[in-house]
């Protein structure tokens, strides 16, 4: 068996394992609800295409102004995903592999298949679809569709040379040096970025931009120039090879090296800290201990706080848009650990179940890490976008900003909160690119927060256009009591003690 599966193709390899791993969700509803994941990003895409043709003349010019901005930044984006979560995500987690022959080019492929489970990548996908096909003219079946797979192709080209990229930064950081040469190339890059920035020089650097040919070949095929588009498709096909092999190969070298450290996220070492005055300081402090030692929670934590306001810096958006930033940054931090949030207490669970007045106080520490989290991002990008966003037309768009980045924090605390007491995982949270849940879990669960927080941020958005500054936050008091409600509903099932025994279980066996 073992050496039939050692012959097995990788795409054979990856084809048996997603077979498994579908039949390993025996929820109906949550089978329904991957089915319209897969679904709702193209009924999105029609949807984008449709209402973009309803704006003025204005913003469209505005806007196909900034389509070559959305190309780089997905470019960024694809680049960045798998370096936070070291190659990319994973079907299985590593360890119940060992047993398999499963190949480095498997491993690599499954990769690939996951991407759509980032949030940002979705949404990314669907502007790039939606404002290609909306820049490129009228909507016509054959030249659109010229257009759209020219934008597909890119993506395809993006996704599989970011996922190679990442792998080669996990095989270099495999060792002491090759830590220090990444963390230095990094560093590099985000002062790059600055200087780019305060210097004025964004708009030349976007002129210069290799992704603008590929917009123009989308638009020669929209506009019946086949010779230059084909030429495009032919060089974006010989990149997606070129980077498949390259990612494959890089797969392989990363999960070869053994490395010159032991997993830096378990460790024997304990540090003694002093006595705190109360159980909820104590218990705080262990799971923000618990966050920083696992090596995908604290570097989901640094990009989380960072990039979002690093973004919103560069991008010097309106105020009117900021009210429709906090929506996404919170529902992606809600996917960090919120969707699992006693994980973090991992196989010490059934200790710390032990201990006096634990129940009384576990679940307060978490939803109070929890929110540190989700408001530490929002604000960041709330933050970040201010400093170089240009004067408020009224007061009621700062306050509007504001209400909103609170309020969808508080949403997607409370129903991270929910989803940890009713559907817990076990999860190590060791290696990089390990998750709170499975795949499918993920995928549903962004999909959740993203509709809640973004339905909420229009929300503030149209109450933003009263010009009054009370009004937002008269219009937060329903939304924020209601969350209160549901907070204290699942405090109240948490006290019951099954409940907690359940949730205790499967965190700390499975």
């Amino acid at each position: 068996m073992r050496g039939q599966a050692a012959e097995m193709r990788p795409s054979h390899q990856l084809l048996a394992l997603i077979r498994q791993r579908w039949r390993m969700i025996r929820s109906g509803p949550l089978r329904w609800a991957i089915g319209v994941a897969a679904i709702a990003p193209i009924l999105l895409i029609a949807l984008g295409m449709l209402s973009l043709r309803t704006l003025p003349p204005d913003q469209a010019v505005n806007i196909a102004l900034a389509t070559p901005t959305l190309y780089l930044g997905f470019v960024l984006l694809a680049i960045i995903a798998p370096l936070v979560s070291g190659g990319g995500y994973e079907l299985y987690p590593p360890d119940q592999l060992v047993a398999f022959p499963i190949r480095p080019q498997t491993v690599f492929q499954s990769t690939l298949v996951l991407a759509p489970a980032n949030l940002a990548w979705i949404l990314n996908v669907i502007a790039l679809f939606a404002i290609t096909s909306f820049a490129s003219g009228d909507i016509s079946w054959g030249p659109t569709s010229r257009t759209l797979l020219t934008v597909g192709v890119f993506v395809a080209a993006a996704t599989v040379g970011g996922h190679a990229l990442g792998w080669i930064v996990v095989g270099l950081r495999q060792t002491r040096r090759g830590r220090a040469l990444t963390s230095t190339a990094g560093l590099l890059a985000i002062a790059l970025v600055l200087i780019i920035a305060w210097s004025d020089k964004v708009l030349l650097v976007l002129d210069r931009s290799p992704t603008r040919r590929v917009l123009l070949s989308a638009y020669d095929g929209y506009n019946g120039r086949y010779v230059s588009w084909v030429t495009g498709l032919i060089l974006l096909g010989v990149a997606i090879l070129l980077a498949m092999k390259v990612g494959e190969m890089a797969a392989g070298w990363a999960l070869r090296r053994p490395g010159d450290h032991a997993d830096r996220s378990s460790t024997n070492t304990v540090t003694r800290r002093r006595p705190t005055s109360s159980i909820l300081k104590a218990l705080v402090i262990t799971d923000q201990a618990s966050i920083w030692r696992s090596v995908p929670l604290r570097r989901g934590l640094l990009v989380l706080i960072a990039i979002p306001g690093g973004v919103a810096a560069l991008a010097g958006m309106s105020w009117q848009s900021l009210v429709l930033v906090p929506g996404l940054i919170a529902a992606g931090s809600g996917l960090l650990f919120g969707i699992n949030a006693f994980t973090l207490d991992s196989s010490g669970a059934v200790w710390l179940s032990t201990l006096p007045n634990w129940a009384t106080w576990a679940f307060v520490s978490k939803m109070l890490v929890f929110s540190e989290v989700t408001l530490a991002a929002v604000l960041s990008a709330l933050i970040g976008g201010s400093l170089r966003s240009p004067s408020p037309a009224s007061s009621a768009e700062v306050t509007a900003a504001i209400a909103s980045a609170l309020t969808c924090a508080a949403i997607v605390v409370v129903i991270g909160m929910r989803s940890s007491v009713r559907f817990p995982y076990r999860a190590e949270l060791r290696g990089p690119r390990d998750t709170p849940a499975s795949p499918g879990v993920m995928a549903a669960q962004s999909i959740r927060f993203a509709t809640v927080t973004t339905l909420a941020s229009l929300y503030f958005g149209a109450l933003s256009l009263s010009g009054a500054w009370w009004i937002p936050i008269i219009g937060a008091v329903p939304l924020l009591a209601g969350c209160i409600l549901h907070l204290r509903a699942t405090a109240q099932a948490w006290a019951h003690p099954h409940v907690r025994a359940h949730v205790v279980m499967t965190v700390a066996g499975g």
